[in-house]
């Protein structure tokens, strides 16, 4: 299992809201580009792709893209692939210049999306469909079409398997894709875990984390698809963060509070929801600083909240 966790590790503690200017609206997925410590976050309900410093949470941009609701990023190019929903697409955004760098129509709103490097594909999941779209980000072009149930909610690419993960709810099982074939390989229950959203991996320990809407993060064996352990977190759970450094695995509620587990030796354990505000079900992590982010709207304004690591000893 997991080793060299935290064995003091306490959940973080909630700043200050940051109001974002000239917004309103909710959010569905935000991420963080590590590489250069933005704070990325797809503000579906007020057509923008909102761009924040992921160490102090200014604003860097807003740029104007209609709406939109996750996105990858490619470190490697320095590219953001962006899925939208009212005109349905995958837009690539130039990370450097954060303009436009070229978009691929799809078939039907777009929803998840992750990226595989090796084959530079974006993986796009069709919004409550029964389709993942694979998607050359080079040609812009759709190089494929993956049948899947119906009901993607949470992707992941496996950059150690070299697998893609998909989290469907309304059969509650991981779907594993082969990215050389564009084929699923399997399908792995997630039970106790029902109606799974939310998905992280930690590629090098060969661990998923995936988030029931029931109530349950169930720890999933990358190689044989076994549930190892599993741990209790607030319902209704969307996207999930993790910190694989901490080993924190953060599930964030539209209920109004982000559930933190710890991935020891032994499994999961819960140490503690923290709370943040009713709708916040978006979450991300700056692996830097160890911060992590959500993101909503109280009906008027829009906000980010930062989530301050626990001191040393704690």
């Amino acid at each position: 299992m997991v080793t060299g966790f935290v064995a003091s590790a306490a959940p973080p503690t909630p700043g200050s809201p940051i109001a974002i200017p000239n917004s309103h609206g909710g959010f569905d997925f935000i991420e963080v580009d590590q590489q250069n410590s933005r704070l990325l976050a797809p503000h579906t309900r007020n057509g923008t792709l909102d761009v924040f410093d992921s160490t102090s949470g200014k604003l860097i941009k807003q740029c104007w893209l209609g709406a939109t609701q996750s996105l990858a990023v490619d470190a490697q190019s320095g590219k953001y692939y962006i899925a939208g929903s009212d005109k349905p697409r995958l837009v690539t955004i130039d990370s450097k210049t954060l303009e436009s760098a070229g978009e691929t129509t799809l078939s039907g709103p777009a929803d998840i999306v992750t990226f595989d490097p090796k084959n530079h594909v974006a993986y796009v999941c069709h919004d409550d469909g029964t389709e993942v779209w694979a998607v050359d980000v080079v040609s812009n072009k759709v190089i494929a079409s993956i049948s899947i149930p119906e009901g993607p909610e949470g992707i992941v690419y496996d950059e150690k398997g070299d697998r893609i993960f998909v989290n469907v709810r309304k059969t509650n099982e991981v779907v594993v894709i082969d990215p050389d074939a564009n084929k699923v390989v399997a399908k792995w229950s997630t039970a106790p875990a029902q109606a799974p959203h939310g998905l992280a991996i930690d590629s090098g320990m060969h661990r998923l984390f995936a988030a029931g809407g029931n109530g349950q993060l169930v720890e999933i064996d990358s190689g044989s698809g076994k549930v190892v352990s599993s741990a209790k977190i607030a319902p209704k759970v969307d996207q999930v963060a993790y910190d694989p450094e901490l080993k924190q695995i953060y599930s964030a509620s539209g209920t109004g509070v982000i559930s933190v587990v710890l991935a020891k030796n032994s499994g999961l354990e819960s140490i503690g929801d923290v709370p943040t505000h009713s709708g916040a079900h978006s979450v991300a992590v700056d692996l830097k600083t160890h911060i992590v982010w959500t993101a909503y709207s109280d009906g008027n304004a829009s906000y980010i909240l930062p989530l301050k690591p626990a001191e040393p000893g704690q």
